[in-house]
């Protein structure tokens, strides 16, 4: 019987597909964990708050390391989600390689996008990588349904008033026939969790971007899998609240091809 999780109980779908994310990175870990037997060493680098993604990955016996420079993230992320084997650091991922420091897992969970050198990052990532142990990065798709809307929202006027007008509609449903849903919805996200905002996207990956970073960085790609189908400031303002929609928006994107997806998970391991 596997080791419990330190936290079980996952959050609700979104439209990010972000708990589907949560499950196939879960599913990922436990195949190596099947291998290896035992504990694993686990790194996430970027790991933000540790809300969405590291705490859910640690289990008993593993030793899981969230690492990040936003130093907000990581005093939030201490003092709600740290645990025996879980704990969060503010350094520079690469003070960890000059350390000699190795995992069994290294994620990157929605980071390659926000750097200017992404093939920086994955390098750092491969040198703490042990022999055999997995690369695991989600991205969004560049040119998919989330950065399409991201565009329209910039898009002067126009962009700022569709999501105006969205945001009314939502208000007044929300008072009325659907009865607070999206303020039911948005209390699962805490008001004070922190974020980068000085962080933005500058990455805007295709697959066969991607596929070139992980050949460069001395990976082997052992699967891509699509995350969700919609996604965006509209598609989250309006059906943020509908959890059948958000479970069937992880679920389809399962059946289309990857130019359709929002976002991708790509699970590598060491070339060599």
């Amino acid at each position: 019987m596997s080791a419990a999780y330190l936290h079980e109980r996952l959050l609700p779908e979104n439209v990010f597909g972000h708990t589907k994310k949560v499950y196939r990175l879960r599913a990922a870990i436990d195949a190596l964990r099947s291998v290896r037997g035992g504990g694993l060493r686990i790194l996430d680098m970027g790991c933000g708050s540790g809300h969405a993604v590291t705490r859910f990955l640690a289990r008993e016996g593993d030793q899981v390391i969230g690492v990040d420079i936003h130093a907000p993230n990581i005093e939030y992320a201490n003092l709600h989600y740290a645990g025996t084997g879980l704990r969060f650091i503010c350094r520079d991922v690469a003070t960890l390689v000059a350390d000699g420091e190795l995992f069994d897992v290294v994620v990157l969970a929605d980071v390659l996008e926000h750097l200017d050198t992404p093939a920086d990052a994955l390098a750092l990532a491969v040198a703490l990588t042990a022999s055999d142990g997995r690369v695991l990065i989600s991205v969004p798709n560049g040119f998919g349904p989330f950065e399409l809307e991201s565009a329209l929202q910039r898009v002067p006027w126009l962009g700022r008033g569709l999501l105006t007008l969205t945001d009314l509609m939502v208000a007044v449903l929300n008072r009325t026939v659907c009865a607070g849903a999206w303020t039911r919805a948005a209390a699962v996200v805490p008001a004070d969790l922190p974020y980068n905002i000085d962080s933005g996207h500058v990455q805007f990956f295709l697959q066969s971007d991607m596929q070139r970073l992980i050949d460069a960085a001395g990976l082997r790609l052992l699967a891509r899998e699509n995350l969700s189908f919609l996604a965006g400031p509209y598609t989250n303002t309006v059906f943020s609240a509908w959890q059948g929609f958000c479970r069937w928006n992880a679920r389809v994107a399962d059946h289309l091809p990857g130019w359709c997806a929002s976002a991708w998970l790509f699970v590598c391991t060491r070339a060599t």
